[in-house]
């Protein structure tokens, strides 16, 4: 049978294989969505600062709330991305191109019909709006229905070519979709703040974020013709046995981000239901957690493809080892985050939103931080999982978590407003991290490895080294006042626990491996910048 289209030209260097070390992929790959983030930055972190002071508390929460159940498609999304990914990486580890075709033409049948789906689901939710939220004000009820309905069925549109975007991760071109994703989201972004700025309706703004994910899909598109993939997908290459593949692995990832759902995707509007007033508040500290999870699983999610080549060899003891690496890596990465992040949290936020916001903001935002620092300290061990294809052996944690968080949100709700969400966050993360090592560790046999190891070398090792600066800082800004030597604090203990990270956390060939990564990346940089620049090909 005809290959759809040949790979063995493709580049070695692009390959998770033997001559091309692990450390170099990940880092490539890291780079490419950290750029893509760092672009991104402008929706999460340059338009709250400035809608917080254009709209009033009503119209921003309204939009916040809009937004947040668009996030339940974007979590869809991103869910059948790395699925997507994980079966293009595992064919190329198995070196059989036909499968790859099957999988992702079938998996774009299955995009299509999650299109249909969600256009659905975006018009019964703009009908009944005011019937699901009846918080939000009379005035703005209308507006509110149009730019939900305007931003449900642009993402829906963007849906099916979620497939392109995900064969772009499986086969390591993650800066076409670092490109795409900026691009997009920056166009869109800058024209939602250019309307609330001239005090356009919640609709134009919506329209000016559909043209963000609609010029998204159109680059993804332009890309897969350009690199000249277009022979994966056809609907000639879907079949029921692949069908049911993706549909089967894709069961257990969709119970995750239920799980994901239920954990932080319900907050918002657990707070709109019972304390509307707050809800802007809200919005604003779960914008500052995010300041934690998106560099973090930018860097995270590149494992996936490189896990996924390493479990098609059936080497469980190397998947284990490789989980112990990962997990101290990325422990490190986050308490690099966590520790300016929780020190200069008040100077920060009465800079960034105001001193209204900040003083209602503050203790959200530290509760919501602290409970994605614990999460995301198993992010490593849930992304190895998945590319192995034991997703269905781990989801007790997920879900458990979930429906731990949602009852503790409503009882906090309930009794404590907007505080009583966070903290039931914050519990949730707590009792997932434990369903993981009680529950899915012992079951997940593909991946072998020591949970003390994991616990002692690959989480607590990293925090102790972070810890010592953390508290000498903590101890010394409540005697020294002013907001720029608080900065100059936390710059030097940041420097401190890098330091002790490199010393302690890192042994002598990882320093090594480190250090000579540094060198390649800036060689490379160097010649990238003194070729001649040329048209964007692809030997595939």
């Amino acid at each position: 049978m005809e290959s759809p289209v040949a790979f063995n030209k493709t580049e070695s260097r692009d390959l998770p294989n033997g001559r091309t070390p692990v450390l170099s992929i990940v880092a490539k790959n890291s780079v490419a969505n950290l750029a893509k983030m760092a672009a991104l930055s402008i929706t999460v972190f340059v338009l709250p600062p400035i809608l917080v002071r254009v709209l009033d508390k009503s119209s921003y929460a309204t939009w916040v709330l809009i937004l947040q159940i668009g996030t339940y498609v974007t979590l869809f999304d991103g869910s059948m991305q790395s699925a997507i990914s994980r079966f293009v990486a595992r064919s190329r580890g198995l070196g059989d191109d036909n499968y790859m075709g099957r999988m992702l033409s079938s998996s774009g049948v299955i995009m299509l019909a999650a299109a249909v789906i969600t256009a659905a689901l975006a018009a019964i939710g703009s009908w009944q709006l005011d019937h699901i939220f009846p918080g939000i004000p009379s005035p703005i009820r209308p507006d509110a229905q149009h730019a939900l309905l305007i931003f449900g069925l642009s993402l829906a549109a963007s849906l099916p070519f979620s497939t392109l975007a995900g064969a772009f991760l499986g086969l390591q071109r993650n800066e076409v979709n670092a490109l795409a994703g900026s691009v997009g989201r920056i166009l869109g972004a800058i024209g939602a703040a250019w309307a609330a700025y001239h005090h356009r309706s919640l609709s134009v703004m919506a329209l000016w974020m559909a043209f963000g994910y609609l010029l998204q899909a159109a680059m993804f598109l332009q890309a897969w013709l350009r690199l000249r993939l277009h022979g994966l997908v056809r609907w000639t290459l879907v079949t029921r046995n692949a069908l049911r593949e993706f549909a089967s692995f894709c069961s257990a990832s969709l119970a995750t981000q239920l799980g994901g759902v239920l954990i932080t995707g319900l907050d918002m509007p657990i707070v709109a239901a019972f304390d509307f007033h707050s809800a802007a508040y809200y919005a604003v500290a779960a914008t500052v957690s995010t300041m934690l999870t998106v560099p973090q699983s930018a860097v995270v999610n590149t494992l996936i493809p490189v896990a996924a080549g390493i479990s098609a060899t059936s080497d469980p003891d190397r998947l284990g080892a490789f989980v112990l690496k990962t997990t101290r890596y990325s422990t490190a990465i986050l308490c690099l985050i966590v520790f300016p992040l929780l020190l200069g949290m008040s100077a920060f936020l009465r800079v960034w939103v105001g001193p209204e916001y900040a003083r209602h903001t503050l203790s959200l935002a530290t509760l919501l931080v602290v409970a994605q620092m614990i999460r995301l300290t198993l992010l490593p061990y849930a992304a190895a999982g998945f590319a192995a294809g034991q997703q269905q052996r781990m989801l007790v944690s997920p879900l458990g978590e979930g429906v731990v968080n949602l009852i503790c949100s409503l009882v906090g709700a309930a009794y404590l407003g907007a505080e009583g969400v966070a903290l039931g966050t914050l519990i949730g993360a707590c009792v997932g991290v434990l369903l993981h090592f009680i529950n899915s560790m012992p079951r997940t046999d593909e991946l072998l490895f020591s949970r003390g190891k994991l616990i002692a070398a690959g989480i607590l090792k990293p925090v102790l080294c972070c810890s010592p600066a953390f508290f000498v800082v903590l101890s010394l800004e409540k005697h020294i006042p002013g907001q720029l030597t608080l900065a100059a604090l936390i710059c030097g203990g940041e420097l401190l626990t890098f330091l002790l990270l490199w010393k302690l956390n890192f042994d002598a060939r990882e320093r090594t491996e480190i250090a000579e990564l540094l060198l390649r990346s800036m060689r490379s940089l160097n010649r990238r910048l003194a070729k001649p620049r040329g048209g964007f090909r692809c030997d595939a």
